[in-house]
């Protein structure tokens, strides 16, 4: 008797095909509530096996029972193989023959990747996907949404699960950004029937030159024509909810700490943090171990300098390759601001360079009016400065007293405030080519 347990409380599938018609076999599908319990009998000649539907499994489990005379390891996987599509997670694979004793545990290796999930590790859980997406931000998400959109398209169903660090999507994305909606417009083209957060059309679009007293306008060098003043992190939620209503699995407060490998060196997965640490390193009593998510593909959509892309550019030596180039990077800093209404111009956009920041330095700042009277204020510095004085979050609170800038904020509130590291040129240009070539390598 083979004894399979899930975590699902469903199949996709509940047809079980043998690939040897001589084999007798029983098949029963059961979970936690009776009423879906489905049963299969095929030429039982040897004898029908006990009846199952007073079997019981642990609460929220479901699984398949298979009893089968003079039948072939591959009867067994081509009916595990149709059963268990996407969004079912295995805690255990076991093999138990008639009298019930256990002959053997089944490894991950028997079944490749058709398993969603088989523990390699006797106290870490592991969770097959076919794509596996570190990082729920637009890039992420925008990845996870074409892949079940191509799914139906091709009447293909692969599982897709997405991976973020934030407590929730969005929580570590800082609000306010100017944003063109061509991409958007190919993704998804009805989010203008939508309740989208979508909704501030840029309405003016100014590039000021800064010196310590005065603003001198200059020709604007962006056109902004048809984009938006949005808030990031509401974006991103958004396609989140629209990510899951396709299917995608989305599994907010883990972060990836780790990449897997398979004996050839092969990326097959990613690994999430340990919980319950304490300071010095032991574990507490509500110690967690953490769960390897292993998948057919893994993407990696981590943002600036992300710490699993850093250890597979180390590993497989992406800096080193002749054509690359060196990456740059700058800080951004950034407030969103509640001002007074009578300052507030939804849609306007505002862009600065020069002072407070020295001619060596490069760098400049904005300004993005969003709607409900909230403001976007910022200001990028390139890391490449000279001065190892420099301290960007001083000349930030010296941009919000200049004689152009202050008028516009006296009176408001500050509502978030954050920094992040962003990619300025570089050695992602030569990422694609390079990965392209390991992959071929190998």
């Amino acid at each position: 008797m083979h004894t399979l347990l899930s975590k699902s409380n469903s199949f996709r599938n509940p047809t079980f095909t043998s690939l040897r018609s001589s084999n007798s076999f029983h098949t029963r599908l059961w979970n936690s509530t009776p009423s879906t319990s489905i049963s299969s009998n095929t030429n039982i000649s040897h004898g029908s096996p006990q009846d199952l539907s007073n079997s019981t499994s642990s609460s929220g489990c479901s699984g398949i029972r298979h009893f089968s005379h003079n039948s072939s390891f591959s009867v067994f996987q081509n009916g595990f193989k149709r059963i268990f599509s996407s969004g079912h997670c295995l805690n255990s694979v076991i093999l138990r023959n008639f009298d019930g004793e256990r002959s053997g545990t089944l490894k991950n290796q028997i079944f490749g990747t058709q398993s969603r999930s088989v523990c390699t590790e006797p106290d870490r859980e592991s969770i097959e996907y076919d794509v596996v997406i570190v990082g729920a931000g637009p890039a992420g998400l925008s990845a996870a949404i074409r892949l079940k959109q191509l799914c139906r398209e091709k009447d293909v169903d692969l599982s897709v699960c997405v991976v973020e660090k934030g407590a929730e999507v969005g929580a570590h994305i800082i609000s306010g950004n100017v944003f063109e909606p061509r991409a958007l417009d190919e993704l998804l083209p009805q989010w203008k029937q939508e309740e989208s957060p979508i909704s501030v059309p840029v309405s003016s679009d100014k590039f000021w030159f800064l010196t310590k007293n005065r603003a001198l306008s200059f020709p604007c060098p962006f056109d902004n024509k048809g984009n938006y003043v949005i808030s990031l992190s509401q974006l991103v939620r958004w396609m989140g909810a629209k990510a899951e209503e396709l299917g995608v699995e989305i599994y907010p407060g883990f972060a990836a700490s780790e990449i897997l490998y398979d004996a050839n060196d092969f990326v097959v997965g990613i690994g999430t943090n340990d919980m319950g640490i304490a300071k010095d390193g032991s574990k507490k009593e509500n110690f967690q171990r953490g769960v390897e998510l292993k998948g057919r593909i893994t993407l990696l959509s981590e943002g600036c300098r992300g710490s699993l892309s850093e250890k597979i550019i180390k590993k497989y030596k992406l800096r080193e390759k002749e054509q690359s180039q060196h990456q740059t990077y700058a800080l951004g800093i950034k407030e969103v601001w509640e001002i007074d209404e009578g300052k507030h111009k939804p849609g306007f956009v505002l862009h600065t360079m020069g002072w407070p920041l020295d001619r060596k330095t490069y760098g400049g700042s904005f300004m993005y009016h969003m709607n409900d009277r909230q403001v976007s204020i910022g200001l990028v510095v390139a890391l490449n400065y000279h001065n190892p004085f420099l301290n960007p979050y001083e000349e930030f609170q010296k941009l919000k007293h200049h004689p152009a800038i202050k008028p516009m904020l006296e009176g408001g509130t500050v509502l978030q405030y954050g920094a992040r590291t962003l990619n300025e040129g570089g050695f992602q240009f030569s990422l694609e080519e390079q990965l392209l070539d390991v992959q071929l390598a190998s």
